[in-house]
């Protein structure tokens, strides 16, 4: 990889830890909608799993007394599950179809982004909570874009936000690491792909840095704007490459 493309992957990670520590997903939908031009499919879906999963840890460790475990528990269950699954489906997947799909997933999270976000609430229960995980996960285990849904039920069921990032970073924990281990059982995550990781990770790191310093002073709405508009054009240029 030349300096160029490695420039803007490192690029891309810091904006993505930026955006998933204020807003407490965003990392896979960031990193979707860049890195497949420049690495295949299922290379970029692992990697960016793995990133995924080191945002979680580093979000929901240090805030692990704010996690509501017994919210959780229905989530990352049914999360679990419906992330294996899914990973195994995506394995004989064409690319072309997945690229598709990734943009048409993207432009979905955009939109709910800039027009829903906050704004769409359901009823905290054990069983919204098993379907929104359901969905999430499959969403992670095709797309490592598993967020939107999952948030929709932590808002609607966490008391402030602080337990809100915390408890949906633990479900990511749980649904990236299940996940990442049915990528490496399949053979997908290769030593090129943890030198990858290896080489964004202190990237990573530094957005996750920036963004707990402008948690509370970020205007999140006009972030969420600029960053999902983006993600909305390239969702477009992907579903008809």
């Amino acid at each position: 990889m030349d300096w160029m493309l490695t420039a803007m992957m490192m690029g891309t990670t810091v904006a993505g830890g930026i955006v998933a520590s204020v807003c407490g997903f965003g990392f896979g939908a960031v990193a979707m909608a860049t890195w497949p031009y420049f690495l295949s499919y299922p290379q970029a879906v692992a990697v960016s799993a793995l990133c995924g999963a080191s945002t979680a840890v580093m979000i929901a460790v240090p805030h692990w007394h704010r996690i509501n475990f017994r919210i959780l528990l229905p989530c990352a269950l049914s999360g679990l599950f419906f992330s294996a699954a899914s990973v195994v489906l995506s394995l004989g997947a064409a690319e072309r179809m997945m690229v598709h799909a990734l943009g048409a997933m993207l432009i979905a999270v955009s939109f709910y982004s800039i027009f829903l976000g906050g704004r769409i609430r359901i009823k905290g229960t054990p069983l919204t909570g098993m379907v929104a995980g359901a969905i999430g996960g499959a969403c992670a285990g095709l797309f490592a874009v598993g967020g939107p849904p999952v948030a929709i039920y932590l808002l609607s069921s966490t008391r402030d936000n602080q337990e809100y990032r915390a408890t949906l970073n633990a479900h990511f924990c749980f649904t990236s690491g299940v996940a990442t281990f049915m990528r490496w059982r399949s053979g997908v995550i290769t030593p090129t792909t943890v030198q990858l990781w290896l080489l964004v990770v202190a990237a990573l790191a530094f957005g996750i840095f920036l963004g707990n310093k402008i948690f509370k002073r970020l205007d999140a709405r006009r972030l969420r704007l600029a960053v999902y508009g983006y993600l909305a054009v390239s969702g477009v240029t992907m579903l008809f490459k």
